[in-house]
Formats: C-alpha cells, sequence, structure tokens
C-alpha cells in the first residue's frame, strides 16, 4: 500500500503547501461572543435542543517531508455547538472512528482542542478540554474508536472543538457529514486535490448545497538533496528541485440544514442524511504514469477472491474434515446435506456480534467456537464445498450500514457475507449466525436490496427478498365468569421472522416462564394457569404458542350493559406513524399476514345489544388489506381480524394512505361490543 501511492521517490521532500483556507470569518476558535453565550433558542428550529453554528473542515494532500510516506492527507475540522437547554447536553459528547490497516499505515489523531464557555456573573469563563480524558478504543480488527465529553457543558454553553487527522490512506479522504441529530447553521468543506488524483464524488441526502465552487488552483513541492561532487577533492552538496503542479479546489456549503429526525420505519439514517463523500478513482504521476482505481464489481469480486482473509480461506478446510463427515452421514440428496452443513456450523461458532468481510482466525474462531459473520459464513461456504455443493459466499451491506450505490462500485460498502447455495435453477440464501433462522430465511439486518456472489467465473448480483411468509394467527376462546372475570384458551402461531424473534425470546433456561410473565405485566388482572410451547427447537415448521388464562375483574356485571373489547389483549393501540407528513420513505423490513380470531361467548342472562360493523380497507396499489368482521350466531360472538402487508416501502407522498391505515385498524378494534342484561 506504500508504495502504492509514494508518486515521488527523492531523496529528501519539503512540501511547500499554499493550503485552501476556509471562509473562517465567521468562526475564530476560542473567541466566542456573550451574544452566541446569550443565545436562548435557534429561530430556525425552536424546539431544538442544540445547534451546531459553524462547522468548518479542509482536507489537503501533502507530500511527507522525510520521503518514506509519499503523499499523505491532512484533515482539520474546527466546530462550534450551542446547547440550549438541558437536554442538549450530550452534543459535549464527541466520537468518531480512525482506520488502520494492520501494518504501519494508519490514520492518526495529531491534534485535539476544546473549550466549554459558560457566561458566569456576565464573565466568560472558559473550560479546556484535558487530552487526559481522551478514551481510545479497538472497535475491530481495522477500526478505533475516540470518545471525549467536553467539561462543564450545561445548558447555554458553547462548545468550540478542533482536531487535526493525518491520513496515509488516499482512497479514504475525509468524507464530509452536513446533517446531524441537531440542526446546522453553516457547514463549509474545503479539498484541494492535486492533479495526480481523480476522485469520484457524490452528495447523499435530500438538502441542497448552498455552495458548490470549483476552481483551479497551482501549488509546487520542493524537494531537495545531497550529492558528493567528483575529483581529487570531493565535497556535499545540497540542490533543489521545484516541481509545480495543478490542483482542483473545491468548496462546499450548507446553511440552515435541519436536524434529521430519526423516523419509525426507516431501514437506516446513512440512507439520508445528508453526507458528500470521494473515492479515488486514478492517479498519474509527474511524469505520466497512469493506474486506473476506478473499481468495477467484477474487480472487487477477483479481489476479494485473492484476499488472504476471504478467499484464500475457503479452501483451507482440513480443521473441520472430521466434524463435517460425522454431520453429513447419511444425507443421500444436496438438499439434506445442505440442512446438515448448515445445522453443524450454526452449533459450531457462535456469533460474536462483529460484521465485515474479512476473517481474523477462522480456524481459531472453528476451534473457540466464537467468531465474526466473516468466520461463520466463510467455514459455512468452505464446509458446503467440502460437501460437494456448489457453493459461494455472497457480500452485501445490513441495513444499518446503507444501501449499495450499484452505479459506483466500492469494497468498502460492503460489510457482511453470507453464503449462496446453487442448487439447479434454485438459490438458497444462508446465514449462520442465528440459530433459530431456518434455510433460506436471512436475517432482518441483510435484507438491503441486493448482494453480490463472489465467483471465479460469473459473477452477479442476487435479491435479498424477505421471507414471504411472514404471519402471526391468534385464536382464542373465552368467556365471561359470574364474578366478572374472563376465562379463555388461546393458540398462536407464529411462522417467518416473527417465529423468529418468538422463538430468540423463549430460548434459554426459565426464558418461557419469563415470557408469558413479561405478558402479564402487559395486561391489568391477567393471569395464565398454564402455557405449552411446541416445536421450540424444529426451526422448519411454525412455532405454536398454547395458553389458558384468567383475566380477573375483567367486566362490571352489576351495570346494566357491559362493553367488552373483541380482540382483548391484541387490540392494536399505538399508531407508528404519528407525524402528520413526512420527509422519508416507510421502510418495513417484510410483508407480513395478521390474523386473529376469537369467540366470544355470551353469558346467560345477557343478549347482544351492538355489534361493531364489519370494514375493508385497502392500500392503494393493492398494497396492504385491514379485513374486520363480527359474526353473532346463538350465544358464540366470533371476531376476525386480519391485517395483510403486501408493499414494504412507501414513498413519502405515500405516507397519509399507510398512516390512515393504521388508524382505521386502531379505531375498528377498539370499537366495544355492547351485551344487555335481559
Amino acid at each position: 500500500m506504500r508504495g502504492l501511492y509514494k508518486l515521488f521517490t527523492l531523496l529528501t521532500a519539503i512540501v511547500i503547501f499554499s493550503g485552501l483556507k476556509a471562509q473562517e470569518a465567521e468562526m475564530k476558535f476560542g473567541k466566542v461572543s456573550k451574544e452566541e453565550l446569550k443565545m436562548s433558542h435557534y429561530p430556525a428550529d425552536t424546539s431544538a435542543d442544540a445547534v451546531i453554528l459553524y462547522d468548518f473542515g479542509t482536507t489537503d494532500f501533502r507530500y511527507d517531508a522525510n520521503g518514506e510516506n509519499g503523499w499523505q492527507l491532512v484533515f482539520n475540522r474546527k466546530v462550534r455547538i450551542k446547547v440550549l437547554n438541558k437536554e442538549g447536553v450530550s452534543a459535549g459528547d464527541i466520537h468518531f472512528t480512525l482506520y488502520h490497516d494492520g501494518t504501519a499505515q494508519l490514520e492518526k489523531l495529531e491534534d485535539i482542542d476544546g473549550i466549554t464557555f459558560n457566561l458566569e456573573d456576565g464573565k466568560i469563563v472558559k473550560s479546556k478540554f484535558d487530552r487526559k480524558n481522551l478514551f481510545e478504543k479497538e472497535e475491530d480488527r481495522y477500526h478505533t474508536g475516540y470518545s471525549f465529553a467536553m467539561p462543564n457543558v450545561r445548558a447555554g454553553s458553547v462548545i468550540d472543538i478542533s482536531y487535526r487527522i493525518k491520513s496515509d490512506f488516499l482512497f479514504n479522504l475525509q468524507p464530509w457529514t452536513f446533517q446531524y441529530q441537531i440542526p446546522v447553521q453553516w457547514s463549509e468543506y474545503n479539498v484541494a486535490i492535486p492533479e495526480y488524483f481523480i476522485y469520484k464524488h457524490s452528495l447523499r441526502g435530500y438538502n441542497p448545497l448552498a455552495v458548490n465552487e470549483i476552481t483551479d488552483g497551482r501549488n509546487s513541492i520542493l524537494f531537495t538533496y545531497k550529492y558528493r561532487s567528483s575529483g581529487q577533492v570531493t565535497q556535499t552538496n545540497f540542490g533543489r528541485e521545484t516541481v509545480n503542479y495543478k490542483e482542483k479546489r473545491y468548496r462546499l456549503a450548507m446553511k440552515d440544514v435541519p436536524a434529521f429526525k430519526e423516523e419509525d420505519y426507516l431501514t437506516t439514517a446513512d440512507n439520508y442524511t445528508s453526507i458528500y463523500s470521494f473515492e479515488l478513482a486514478s492517479t498519474k504521476t509527474h511524469d505520466n504514469i497512469f493506474k486506473d482505481y476506478t473499481t468495477t464489481w467484477e474487480k472487487i469480486n477477483d479481489m476479494l477472491l485473492r484476499h488472504e482473509d476471504f478467499g484464500n480461506v475457503i479452501s483451507s478446510h482440513g480443521y473441520m474434515k472430521e466434524s463435517l463427515r460425522a454431520a453429513i452421514d447419511g444425507s443421500s440428496t444436496d438438499h439434506e446435506k445442505m440442512l446438515a452443513v448448515y445445522d453443524l456450523v450454526k452449533r459450531q461458532i457462535r456469533w460474536d456480534g462483529s460484521n465485515g468481510l474479512l476473517v481474523n482466525d477462522i480456524r481459531k474462531a472453528w476451534k473457540d467456537s466464537r467468531g465474526n459473520v466473516a468466520e461463520v459464513n466463510l467455514s459455512l461456504v468452505s464446509a458446503l464445498r467440502m460437501a460437494g455443493l456448489q457453493a459461494h459466499p455472497v457480500a452485501l451491506s445490513t441495513r444499518s450500514n446503507g444501501f449499495l450505490n450499484l452505479v459506483l462500485p466500492s469494497i468498502g460498502d460492503f460489510n457482511y457475507v453470507i453464503a449462496g447455495v446453487i442448487t439447479g435453477s434454485d438459490t438458497v440464501l444462508l446465514d449462520a449466525t442465528e440459530y433459530f433462522i431456518p434455510a433460506g430465511l436471512l436475517p432482518e439486518r441483510c435484507i438491503n436490496g441486493r448482494g453480490r456472489f463472489i465467483t471465479d467465473e460469473n459473477s452477479t448480483w442476487v435479491s435479498l427478498k424477505p421471507y414471504d411468509k411472514t404471519k402471526t394467527a391468534a385464536s382464542f376462546k373465552l368467556k365471561i365468569t359470574d364474578e366478572g372475570a374472563i376465562v379463555g384458551s388461546s393458540t398462536h402461531t407464529y411462522e417467518g421472522y416473527t417465529a423468529l424473534g418468538v422463538r430468540k425470546e423463549l430460548s434459554g433456561m426459565g426464558q418461557i416462564d419469563e415470557y408469558f410473565k413479561k405478558r402479564e405485566l402487559k395486561t391489568n388482572g391477567l393471569k395464565y394457569d398454564s402455557y405449552t410451547v411446541e416445536n421450540l427447537d424444529t426451526i422448519s415448521i411454525p412455532l405454536k404458542l398454547n395458553s389458558e388464562f384468567t383475566v380477573a375483574d375483567a367486566v362490571d356485571l352489576n351495570a346494566g350493559i357491559i362493553a367488552i373489547n373483541p380482540c382483548l389483549f391484541e387490540t392494536t393501540t399505538v399508531n407508528p406513524f404519528k407525524l402528520p407528513e413526512r420527509v422519508y420513505p416507510v421502510e418495513f423490513a417484510y410483508p407480513f399476514n395478521e390474523t386473529l380470531m376469537i369467540n366470544w361467548t355470551v353469558p346467560d342472562g345477557y343478549t347482544v345489544d351492538f355489534l361493531p360493523k364489519p370494514t375493508s380497507v385497502m392500500l392503494p396499489g393493492n398494497g396492504g388489506r385491514f379485513t374486520y368482521n363480527i359474526i353473532h350466531n346463538g350465544n358464540i360472538i366470533t371476531v376476525v381480524s386480519i391485517i395483510n402487508l403486501r408493499q414494504t416501502m412507501f414513498i413519502p407522498l405515500e405516507y397519509e394512505y399507510i398512516k390512515a391505515f393504521f388508524d382505521q385498524i386502531i379505531t375498528k378494534q377498539s370499537e366495544s361490543i355492547l351485551l344487555r342484561k335481559i
């Protein structure tokens, strides 16, 4: 990597760099005004708890003076934050992550400074950040996290923070985040890129640039070197050579950026937060040696196949031979072998919760029964191949990591790997990180557009489709006792993602009891008399929960009219969509069907006085349907409620439909049945 970007190899180099300075007239670090300290609210968003007043960043390219590292990136940031109330105090808690590749190359925090300003008795009081309060933690093999809290932050404080990061990785030119969970008054990023480097640019998010300037500039590098003269008398001489070069200067800014407000049913904020990014496309030396770094998905495929911690480990599987032989013994079909291998790996290696494409030590993970996602699922690929199946890794980006940009290929966008098995015309996707996931069902975190088959030839995309048979069915038989209690029995059947969630809750010693205790706490007077669980470990078939229960003091029999909730404690009571309008799409992870059927027995001495009317609500484009019906036959009242959601994404213009859909579910399910005493 070091030689990759070392475009000049002279003995010693001194950089004369004019730099590109941000327009910092509005902010001088360490100089705040009393007006800023007296500021009590932010006019553009009076609900804000804190606001970023100014955020300035620069990235400069500098040539290493000692000639060892060649070009390096120097990133500087200065930010001023105003805390408006006590809820905004957390704005003084700072965290960022730096990258290293396990060699001498790294991103290094070179300088950091911070001051908290408070107004006390009309005077400005400063509290300086002490670097000993900077906490450093290895987040994974390639990333180190830095965290600190500014001192004496309270309502009314103004915080200045500055830091500098030097990086050996020209491919990792710092992106710039314009939008945060608090509003931003002014945010500006300035970058000067020498003519030797070409970067792709992309802006993500919904907010436009207030400034988008590109200007041409010139710069130079002064090289000094020493040499010895020839002849009878030698002496050391010094020479100089200046290399002039052109550069592109970018000034990017946004003004009055609104706070990013997290909304329910959103894949990840990163998909919609305003961020400007750069990716190295090519380099050209001063003597016109061109190197193309513009990658394609095919190049990424080949790179991963050759990588010692990805493709190479798949063929290294001697350590699992004995376990595999025992696991597939007696399996006669490819499907049986696939299931046997899948079960073996799930039992053998417990996922440690960390993502990534590369293994640390796959043999150790197998031996210690614990590893990252690559160690789990590349072991799965290796074992499947040993069993004679056509299996390949599938690289993907998880929902929390954001969408893949299929137009701009980048290996850095991948953060997860699963296994894909090809049997005839079918492809089965497997993830062995979750014990209760049956073959063909991916964890919700993986349902994010497309993944990439990493293969020796014909690498293709594969759809990461959600399991389309996620169902919950609940049936009840209920009676009202002479004491005003409700006694009954129920059967809940779960399939797909709901089954996965409930199985995880029920797993472990004593968890079944704990599960039903939690349900009791949600409903006043509810007490389970007995319960059983079917198919907890048989994950290929639906999960069933059977119970008998009593709800004490549920009905007032002294009243002439009894009002009962038709859906009992299965009633939908909260609409997840509360905002009057929505900026971002609504994104459900998967389609689902919820069916509820309740049979009420009318108590002796009572007759039906009122039944809610049936209803049927359709979403546009057949995106979903809610049907509700109540039938009275003899002394039995049957309530049937079915919620069937087919569409998983609703754009902001469709928000009113999905919001109204849930409003009508809540309204209808909450309508009471009235029984009148005869």
